[in-house]
């Protein structure tokens, strides 16, 4: 009888200890791109988290904030496989990053976590653009606008002598009917 009740109890608990591993498993984060505690000069076009188990395709957060406290990300998520991504938009602050992320993948819990990676923005460099400088002889007006002037001003006085040519014309053509 002693012998039954030792077998049952190692077999209840081997069972215990087979269950509590296996729910103890879950879902792990393999790799991150940028890198958790990365150093980027550059604006990266994507922050991925893949884990170890491919991932559902809707539930999933991935949401990337500044040192400003303001979202950077544009929002659309990307899942593929067991790997998560959303776009970001152009960095422009230098200092760390916060990538948050919820990763659900099918019969396990969901996975919370964030991570971090510092952005170091390039210098900004102000072009030198010489401002130009008006010239006393000009006084405002365009170089060559006077010989546009006159060119128009003969342009509309020859208008001027069609228009009663024509109406002269067209008096004496209908006082002959």
């Amino acid at each position: 009888m002693r012998w039954k009740s030792a077998i049952t109890t190692l077999m209840l608990s081997l069972g215990i200890v087979t269950i509590g591993i296996s729910v103890a498993q879950g879902v792990e984060i393999l790799t991150t791109s940028p890198g958790v505690d990365a150093k980027v000069t550059i604006t990266p076009n994507f922050v991925t988290v893949t884990a170890d188990q491919d991932l559902l395709d809707f539930g999933n957060q991935l949401t990337v904030i500044s040192p400003s406290n303001t979202r950077v990300d544009d929002g659309l998520i990307t899942v593929s496989g067991a790997t998560l991504s959303v776009g970001l938009n152009q960095l422009t602050e230098s200092g760390d990053y916060l990538v948050e992320y919820e990763i659900l993948v099918e019969n396990e819990s969901p996975l919370f976590g964030n991570f971090s990676f510092t952005f170091e923005a390039p210098p900004v460099v102000q072009p030198n653009t010489p401002s130009p400088t008006p010239s006393t002889s000009d006084q405002g007006r365009e170089v060559g606008s006077s010989t546009t002037d006159y060119l128009v001003i003969a342009l509309l006085v020859f208008a001027f002598f069609v228009l009663l040519w024509l109406a002269r014309f067209a008096r004496s053509t209908f006082r002959k009917k």
